[in-house]
């Protein structure tokens, strides 16, 4: 409903000059656009249209009240946000913003240096010797690399190009993580994209002091919340669909995956905050004559992919089942065999995804009751049945869905 009809006395306080270029309204009670307000007296303040109609404590049951008028012990920053404190006697009004506005302006600025970053961020990895052996190594060891090296390329210069730009906005005279630290957590996330038969042989490649970006954090000497205040922005630290950006190049190469035009279609990095920048041949001989200092080979950590299916309490079979199966799902007293039987199949899994596994889990109440080994697969008109055998001494059995999801089915890789 509009802010305009749900609260009329409200909506006579919208400053109609601090607030220009708004559609006061269209505006809507629930709305979390920070708007400028006037008070009959004279006071003027922000906060968004949800905030002004909440009957909030310091109103003592007057919806209308000014929290200027009212003045209970109060901090309110410049960005019109505010802090109650029990401590605080007074009503008070800061000149600076609150923590996590400042934060996302930093991060803006940030992300505003990221084009003009991009130049120091070429030269950066054209100079390293840890980014010239982590691509030789590549093209060794991963099918199309050459292919696949557009991307790879571009997220390299994207992530460093994010530090140089701190260090421009907050005037350091050296990045705020070490370029191996930085550079190995980009490796780190490449690997994750790369198809996985050639991740152990890749993760000789990536320095010991790897950091590790994640969808909040950036590692590194500065700000901890930065990461958090770029993803508010919109700007997605590891990129997620670079993954599927990379799976898609792969299938087009081995013929796997079409298009109207025969070439593979141009990936649209135009939204995911990558900066512009001019492409230098690498010097693969010298990055593999170079002395890398303090390099140590990072070992691969143990990781299972795996299949998962959950299944719901035992119930009959359809009168057509593909499988010759009369009953399906969890009953406590069935063998391990029947339970492998009646949870087997029919799926919808990707062929490539239980390619890609090496084990299915079969989950009922959030717990895993059978493990079963894949040898192969076999195609039932709507889906698949899986191949192999339970496995009844496997140690996940009886520990909670390490890949639970709200879908009965899912595929991903197991940490132990």
């Amino acid at each position: 409903m509009r802010f305009k009809d749900e609260h009329p006395e409200l909506f006579q306080q919208l400053h109609r000059t601090r607030n220009a270029g708004v559609d006061l309204d269209s505006v809507t009670a629930s709305s979390h656009e920070m708007l400028w307000w006037r008070c009959p007296v004279g006071h003027e303040w922000r906060e968004t249209p949800l905030q002004r109609r909440s009957h909030a404590t310091w109103k003592q049951g007057d919806l209308h009240a000014c929290l200027y008028c009212v003045a209970p012990g109060c901090l309110v920053y410049s960005c019109g946000h505010r802090r109650f404190r029990r401590s605080e006697s007074t009503f008070r009004v800061l000149a600076h913003p609150c923590d996590k506005c400042e934060i996302t302006e930093h991060a803006q600025l940030i992300l505003d240096a990221l084009d003009d970053s991009a130049a120091a961020a070429v030269r950066l990895l054209d100079e390293s010797p840890v980014y010239a052996q982590f691509c030789g190594k590549a093209a060794e060891e991963v099918e199309w690399w050459g292919e696949i090296f557009p991307l790879v390329e571009a997220y390299f210069v994207r992530m460093v190009s994010v530090y140089a730009a701190i260090a421009t906005v907050e005037h350091r005279p050296t990045l705020s993580e070490p370029i191996s630290s930085l550079l190995g957590a980009c490796m780190l996330r490449i690997l994750d994209a790369l198809p996985q038969d050639c991740r152990e042989e890749m993760h000789s490649a990536v320095p010991e002091d790897a950091g590790h970006f994640h969808s909040t954090y950036l590692p590194g000497r500065h700000a901890a919340e930065l990461g958090w205040a770029l993803k508010k922005l919109g700007f997605d630290i590891v990129d997620t669909p670079l993954q599927d950006d990379i799976e898609r190049c792969v299938q087009f190469c081995e013929q796997q995956r079409f298009s109207a035009t025969g070439e593979l279609p141009p990936v649209n990095l135009a939204a995911r905050h990558y900066p512009a920048f001019i492409h230098l041949p690498r010097d693969r001989e010298r990055g593999s004559l170079s002395e890398l200092q303090g390099f140590r080979p990072k070992q691969l950590p143990p990781r299972i992919t795996a299949l998962r299916v959950r299944l719901d309490e035992s119930s009959p079979a359809d009168a057509d089942d593909p499988l010759g199966r009369t009953h399906v799902g969890y009953s406590p007293d069935l063998t391990p065999q029947e339970l492998w039987e009646r949870g087997r199949g029919v799926w919808k899994f990707r062929a490539d995804h239980v390619a890609a596994s090496t084990i299915v889990l079969m989950v009922h109440d959030k717990t895993v009751v059978l493990v079963g080994s894949i040898t192969g697969l076999t195609l039932h008109r709507g889906g698949l049945a899986i191949l192999g055998e339970p496995l009844t001494d496997h140690s996940l059995l009886g520990k909670p869905d390490p890949l639970y999801t709200p879908n009965p089915l899912a595929y991903g890789v197991i940490k132990p």
